[in-house]
């Protein structure tokens, strides 16, 4: 959503312009399902229409793109007309918010018609965004690519799971076990938890920034937070490990300890990696404000 307000903002005035254009196509007062309907024939990205008196009374049903909504006929909607403000022409552009009942980002257009009747345009930003280019989502590459992500990200998220569950088994282990091998089952289940999380981050990234919100522009030094949530799991992971591995070679033979350095040296070289990171991002962050 933050990414789609940006590309409105800086998009603002020809966005406006061209819907505004669109509707004055249509200078009809008494707009009926005839009229409504071609309404949502030359507007695709036209969800809802009704229309309302002076007064603020809903005097039309609820036309949608499917169906007709008649139980709005009769809604007081006094409140719409009482904080908005129209220009010269009649007209008035909302700035976008949330649908409450879908959920997806909207603006209205409301215009004023000389007998004091007012249509009302709920249209969905992303369709309006599309129709004009400003998020490219028509072309055949763009379409394989979201769905090549789709199904990668889809296997992503079940890998996580899998391992979830692989570790909540684990955890049942040592609670059931009463022996040597409690401590291991521990350390498995940790680990196994721990990858999953990380997965799970990986393949909400991918499917957020290459599937639903493919074409939006991405939040400045959000690649930098996605990475760095990652390796502090992939982190976390190989210190248990680590652990482990310390006390295994510590019970059966400690000559063998050199591999564990090994290990937490490379861990430990993470998180040096992690830390010039994110004091490279931070600094970049704060040069560009």
């Amino acid at each position: 959503m933050k990414q789609m307000m940006q590309i409105y903002r800086a998009n603002r005035e020809a966005v406006e312009g061209f819907l505004l254009t669109t509707i004055s196509d249509h200078p009809q007062q008494n707009i009926d399902d005839v009229q409504a309907r071609n309404f949502f024939k030359r507007l695709p990205c036209l969800s809802d229409l009704y229309v309302i008196n002076a007064q603020g009374e809903q005097i039309t049903p609820t036309w949608r793109r499917s169906s007709d909504d008649e139980s709005m006929r009769g809604t007081d909607r006094a409140y719409f007309i009482n904080r908005i403000q129209f220009d010269d022409h009649g007209n008035y552009i909302s700035n976008p918010y949330i649908c409450a009942n879908s959920g997806q980002p909207k603006v209205s257009i409301a215009h004023k018609y000389q007998d004091g009747k007012i249509a009302v345009f709920d249209l969905d930003l992303v369709a309006v965004l599309t129709k004009m280019h400003l998020i490219d989502s028509d072309r055949l590459i763009s379409k394989l690519s979201v769905w090549v992500y789709a199904l990668l990200g889809s296997g992503l998220v079940l890998l996580a799971l899998f391992l979830g569950v692989y570790g909540l088994v684990g955890f049942v282990k040592a609670i059931l076990s009463f022996g040597d091998e409690t401590l291991h089952y521990v350390f498995k289940s940790i680990i196994g938890i721990t990858l999953a999380i990380a997965i799970y981050d990986l393949a909400k990234t991918v499917l957020e920034q290459e599937v639903f919100y493919r074409s939006l522009t991405l939040e400045e030094g959000n690649e930098y937070k996605t990475l760095t949530k990652f390796l502090t799991s992939i982190i976390i992971a190989l210190s248990i490990e680590s652990l482990m591995v310390v006390f295994k070679v510590a019970i059966n033979d400690i000559r063998e300890m050199n591999y564990a350095f090994y290990l937490i040296s490379g861990v430990g070289i993470l998180i040096l990696s992690m830390a010039i990171l994110t004091f490279v991002s931070r600094k970049k962050r704060e040069g560009k404000e």
